[in-house]
């Protein structure tokens, strides 16, 4: 989807030097070739800066560069990154002014991302479709979300299980089957491969390994 086979092998062969094992990890290695790819325009680079600026790993945190980045590789449609300017949108202290709080513009990249199979961005939206935050409150839609994001979940995701059973206690039974027939809809498409950014980092890895 993004990038050539060897931009997806080398960024797959970093997987280890992040999220391997204490002793696999090596942030300040892994940071120059995500720097080097994203500089390329390398989509999946481009997010895992921007996680790397938030989370301060191989580089000095700074929350104005993340939301940048999140926001560069978002508008390429890519999930996770979609996920991460909406959750910017709705911190209720937005980190050093990076943007405004704003829980509407925070569901609308949710809606995004959680089209394109993100799990956490499902979960964030099935809450605040039960709470009304941000849009209308409704059930049907809380309980749809909830329902796939314990679906595209690459773990047990108990929070969106909490969640998906809340709204399903609140919906009628009109309204039922219609919630029904959109989980199965959407469970016969999703995820996608790059739905989650790690999961998918995770194939690239193993990919480059195989080859």
């Amino acid at each position: 989807m993004w990038g050539n086979d060897q931009e997806k092998k080398d960024f797959g062969m970093l997987y280890q030097l992040f999220y391997g094992s204490q002793e696999e990890r090596n942030y300040a290695k892994g940071i120059k070739v995500v720097k080097r790819l994203a500089g390329n325009g390398y989509v999946p680079a481009i997010c895992q800066l921007g996680i790397a600026f938030f989370d301060h790993l191989g580089v000095r945190r700074n929350y104005n560069e993340a939301f940048r980045l999140y926001l560069a590789a978002a508008e390429e449609a890519y999930p996770s990154a979609e996920c991460g300017v909406g959750n910017f949108y709705a911190m209720a202290y937005p980190k050093h002014n990076a943007c405004a709080n704003d829980p509407e513009k925070a569901v609308l990249w949710w809606l995004r991302a959680a089209d394109h199979g993100n799990a956490p961005a499902q979960c964030n939206l099935a809450g605040y479709f039960l709470q009304g935050t941000g849009v209308k409150q409704d059930p049907l839609e809380a309980c749809v979300w909830a329902s796939l994001a314990v679906h595209c979940s690459t773990i047990r995701f108990r929070s969106a299980e909490v969640f998906r059973d809340q709204a399903a206690g609140l919906i009628d039974e009109n309204t039922r089957p219609r919630a029904e027939q959109r989980i199965r809809e959407l469970k016969e498409c999703l995820p996608l491969a790059w739905s989650d950014h790690n999961a998918y980092w995770k194939k690239l890895y193993a990919e480059a390994n195989n080859a």
